[in-house]
């Protein structure tokens, strides 16, 4: 008798050792559905760990705030483990309030490019999943990158190279430490501003990709004008590229 209540006892630990198991599994994160906004959001969510991100608006967009969603993109919604957005994202709003997404499942992130604010993001939403280990293994990876692009700027006296900068990406040129002269507006500039921003005598114009409105000012002054992306596009896989192409851009690495 006492080897059969032993026997049975055992058996009865080996199915809970594997309910708990399968419970475990359930709660990894591979197993999340995660569904992110646009790139900048979805590359964000994998640099703090996050596996098989859904990005619902195309990353091949200029502009990709303006999406237009699909029904199928309102059941990804509602599948969701966690959504991952900035808040800004029109389709995103309009989703969530139509269907009574909970909102404790939206992760909502700061999408600014610069070294502390990614860091700061991917910490955040790493603590939500759970993926701690992995975005520390990031961070250190991104950290040697910004090091290694802050050293080229102090090699090219970034600091004496004057710049009228779009206002989304002031940010970013002020982390690398550049003079910047003025921020102009992401909205169409009038004729009087475009002068008045002219006159400043800047060496250089830092646009943005994603709606440009420095091109009339180069082309009054005939300075250089880059136009750096915020949004990764088709030809970056993470965030770490987005941050070392726009570093090409400015000349800083080859």
């Amino acid at each position: 008798m006492k080897k059969l209540l032993s026997i049975i006892f055992s058996l009865l630990l080996l199915i809970s050792a594997g309910c708990s198991q399968r419970g475990e599994e359930g709660n990894n994160e591979e197993t999340l559905k995660i569904v992110a906004s646009t790139s900048w959001t979805a590359y964000m969510a994998e640099a703090a760990g996050a596996k098989n991100v859904t990005i619902l608006a195309p990353v091949e967009l200029r502009h990709p705030p303006e999406y237009d969603f699909k029904p199928s993109d309102v059941q990804a919604l509602i599948e969701a483990d966690w959504i991952i957005m900035a808040g800004y994202e029109p389709f995103m709003n309009k989703m969530i309030e139509a269907n009574n997404i909970p909102t404790e499942k939206i992760i909502q992130v700061r999408t600014t490019n610069t070294y502390d604010n990614m860091v700061e993001q991917t910490r955040i939403i790493a603590e939500k999943l759970g993926t701690q280990a992995e975005q520390r293994n990031w961070e250190e990876q991104f950290s040697k990158t910004i090091n290694e692009i802050l050293a080229k700027t102090k090699e090219k006296g970034v600091e004496n190279i004057k710049v009228l900068v779009h206002q989304h990406h002031q940010a970013f040129i002020r982390s690398l430490g550049y003079n910047v002269l003025e921020v102009f507006s992401a909205d169409d500039l009038s004729p009087a501003k475009i002068s008045e921003l002219a006159s400043l005598g800047p060496d250089l114009i830092v646009d943005n990709y994603h709606n440009p409105q420095g091109k009339t000012i180069a082309e009054i002054i005939d300075v250089p004008r880059i136009e750096l992306k915020n949004f990764p596009g088709p030809e970056h896989d993470n965030l770490i590229q987005l941050f070392i192409d726009n570093a090409k851009k400015l000349g800083l690495i080859e």
